[in-house]
């Protein structure tokens, strides 16, 4: 069947569509696609989703490859480009229009007002170009406001012109014009920042911002009730309100009720406005006390107070919800603790004598409170150094008094000193950290590991054998296998049996984490060399030999062991001639000697060529004397020698 098509000024509903019977594929089109490489979205025809179309009735422009908009001009090529291959949906991601608007409706059924004026907020989603309003709560409107799920005047959606060729753009929403969406006609007042400068970055300024209108009928209601607020304190006045008429109306057997004053009235008129004060608490002159910050919150709809303790990272205190709970905040507190019960009138309690006690029902009002005053909240002194910005506009409208914040700092630069306790020995149960994690945490934790240096060198183990450094003749004899696993900088001792020595081979320690008795810390790969002593569990070893990857391994990595890094081994040698020249002569003299050529071919075994270094004056160190026979190797005759030329002319350079 020929899919059907909407002809324009004609509403969307059945027998108005007409068919379109030229159409013979009725395939559909994919929107996926490679751009440059790169997966993206294709976008329709009629895409309204780039910068460039989106604005293209406003200016002419062009756009580039990499989808920046550019006009005539090129007033913007100083602005670097964007991340080329960038899709839309990926560079218009979160990019919203926000604007202030509002519509008159009109009234008809009353003859106290004609049109209502409604503010709304208008989004425009540039990533798809849908449209979105919501209205602001109002009090008591009667009518569903704000953007919660059922309440938004018009959910988000692409929204059509009203005389046709095609869909609202960002192009068509201008501070000060006028949009017409489904019927109503929205003026466009402001716009926020975000806005202004997105639009103004492709080439648009809007318009300055317009005074939104009043409505009528609500500024009529808000002067009568002004009015009449004004014309019953002078004819009517309330007994709380003034003297003589509570004492005319105290003298004729009024209630007391009836003099104090209406607290409903009051509830209802600062319902949800409280007075926030920040205090500091010095008590700094006990043991071990602090200058600590609180907040207090004066509820102004029921004279009710609570006191909260601002909590500070690592201050040591459990987070304790309230300092003092929510309730009439009293100035004596010893008072109320000798209290029984109130008598009939509410502003006066009996004490244990039974006499009236009116002083005991004073509580704080707004009007002790003032920033750099100090309050007392049970028997602990509170500086009040500042306020929020409506405690401040609320104190300066209805009290004249006008506060400015005094800076307190809280955190002193000095430290103080803290006493510090030595962890305490391995308990032999665990690895060391076991142990002090015991003693660091209340809650032991497990101890942390290096997985990515478990994986780099898993399976890599470095063995070296070993000599026991004993006096002792049975164990002049005895050889070791010393295994270091580079995964966790654990360590096993095997000793290969031998026979008739008399002694057990086999596993001579467990491999585990072993502490070093000279630095504290745990044995690493760094401490193990060929030449090097170590001392494991009470027992000393001698290191003599070290397979071949033990030895490519330190080569590939100079940084953890530098007598394996050849350049180290001949700046040792440089400064040694630099001390003393004579040293150079004397070693190629030896050198000569124990050339393999007997005419001075260059090339000397590793015997002869150790002992022309000790003839010379130097004393290497097994695993750098090691490292330079390895870096300087050659095979002569089928013979591994060593190119003393080459040394030569490393240490002479």
């Amino acid at each position: 069947m020929a899919p059907s098509t909407r002809v324009p000024g004609v509403p969307l509903q059945p027998g108005m569509t007409v068919r379109d019977y030229t159409i013979t594929d009725f395939r559909r089109k994919s929107r996926l696609g490679y751009s440059h490489g790169v997966m993206t979205i294709r976008e329709k025809a009629n895409t309204q989703l780039a910068p460039v179309e989106l604005l293209a009735p406003t200016m002419s422009m062009s756009l580039s490859r990499d989808g920046r908009a550019f006009g005539k001009s090129d007033a913007y090529s100083h602005l670097p480009p964007p991340e080329p291959h960038v899709p839309a949906y990926v560079h218009l991601d979160r990019e919203v229009l926000r604007y202030d608007a509002y519509f008159k409706e009109a009234v008809h059924e009353s003859r106290l007002e004609n049109y209502r004026v409604r503010r709304v907020l208008i989004y425009f989603y540039l990533l798809d170009g849908t449209l979105q309003i919501s209205e602001p709560k109002v009090e008591n409107s009667g009518m569903p406001q704000g953007e919660s799920k059922g309440s938004v005047f018009l959910s988000r959606q692409v929204v059509p012109k009203a005389g046709g060729g095609g869909n609202l753009t960002a192009a068509d929403l201008l501070v000060g014009s006028n949009v017409e969406i489904f019927g109503r006609t929205f003026r466009l007042a402001d716009a926020d920042r975000h806005t202004r400068e997105l639009l103004a970055s492709r080439g648009i300024e809007l318009a300055p911002p317009e005074p939104l209108p009043l409505d009528p009928y609500n500024a009529k209601r808000q002067a009568d009730k002004e009015q009449v607020l004004r014309t019953q304190r002078y004819f009517r006045p309330r007994a709380y309100e003034d003297d003589l008429t509570r004492y005319a109306s105290a003298k004729f057997g009024a209630a007391a009720t009836a003099l104090a004053p209406d607290r409903l009235r009051e509830f209802l008129q600062n319902d949800r406005k409280v007075l926030r004060f920040f205090l500091a608490w010095d008590d700094r002159a006990s043991l071990y006390g602090e200058l600590r910050p609180f907040i207090l919150h004066y509820y102004l709809q029921d004279d009710t107070a609570e006191v909260l303790e601002v909590r500070r990272a690592n201050s040591g205190r459990d987070p304790f919800p309230a300092f003092v709970k929510k309730s009439k905040l009293a100035k004596d507190i010893d008072t109320l603790i000798r209290t029984d019960a109130p008598t009939t009138h509410t502003t006066q309690l009996i004490d244990r004598s039974g006499r009236v006690d009116p002083a005991s029902m004073r509580y704080f009002s707004p009007d002790d409170f003032a920033v750099g005053g100090e309050i007392v909240v049970y028997e602990r002194p509170f500086f009040i150094y500042g306020c929020d910005e409506f405690t401040r506009e609320w104190y300066a409208q209805h009290k004249g008094k006008h506060f400015e914040d005094i800076p307190v700092e809280f955190e002193p630069n000095e430290k103080r000193a803290q006493m510090e306790v030595p962890p305490p020995l391995p308990l032999g149960m665990g690895d060391d950290e076991d142990s002090l994690s015991s003693f660091i945490y209340l809650m032991p934790k497990p101890h942390h590991k290096d997985a990515k240096k478990m994986m780099d060198n898993d399976r890599k183990i470095m063995r070296f054998m070993a000599r026991l450094d004993s006096t002792e003749p049975e164990d002049s004899e005895r050889v070791f296998v010393i295994k270091v696993y580079l995964a966790d900088d654990t360590i096993a001792v095997f000793e290969p049996p031998q026979k008739n020595s008399g002694l057990v081979g086999g596993k001579f320690l467990e491999r585990g984490a072993v502490k070093n008795a000279q630095t504290g810390g745990r044995f690493g790969a760094a401490d193990f060399y060929t030449g090097a002593r170590v001392r494991l569990n009470g027992f000393e070893f001698a290191l003599f030999q070290a397979d071949e990857f033990t030895l490519a391994y330190m080569e590939a990595h100079p940084d953890i062991f530098p007598m394996s890094n050849p350049e180290y081994v001949l700046d040792e040698l440089r400064q040694a001639v630099a001390a003393e020249p004579a040293k150079l002569d004397e070693l190629e003299a030896a050198l000569g000697a124990a050339d393999l050529g007997g005419e001075f071919s260059g090339f000397a075994r590793y015997e002869p060529f150790q002992a022309a270094l000790s003839h010379a004056g130097f004393e290497l160190h097994e695993q750098p004397l090691i490292t330079l026979m390895r870096y300087f190797h050659i095979v002569h005759d089928s013979v591994g020698a060593v190119d003393f030329k080459a040394v030569l002319r490393a240490i002479a350079a």
